[in-house]
């Protein structure tokens, strides 16, 4: 699922905050190539991508005042699921969101 060579587009914005993820653009065509750029608006948290297998794509820590990046290719259609895989405070296991992969 990782993409190589050329930067991928389009930049999905990507922030956390306790206890929220907010990601734009959250609707993607099977086959996108997207670069997610992740920061946080508060504390660490740990952004991570779930396909809809359940099985983990990929992960990157959100971190106020920082910008980090995670390629990745989205070959499966179906609801992905995002996770904080840091601990970040009390509200931690309601930090979640999704975005969509359409085949057309």
């Amino acid at each position: 699922p990782y993409a190589s060579g050329v930067p991928p587009a389009p930049v999905v914005q990507v922030t956390g905050g306790q206890f929220f993820w907010s990601i734009a653009p959250n609707h993607f065509a099977v086959g996108s190539r997207v670069r997610f750029d992740v920061t946080s608006a508060d504390v660490n948290h740990g952004f991570s991508i779930y396909d809809p297998h359940g099985h983990l794509l990929g992960s990157v820590q959100a971190m106020p005042g920082y910008h980090n990046l995670l390629d990745l290719t989205l070959t499966t259609p179906g609801v992905y699921h995002v996770l904080c895989f840091e601990y970040c405070g009390i509200g931690h296991h309601l930090m979640r969101a999704t975005f969509e992969v359409t085949s057309g």
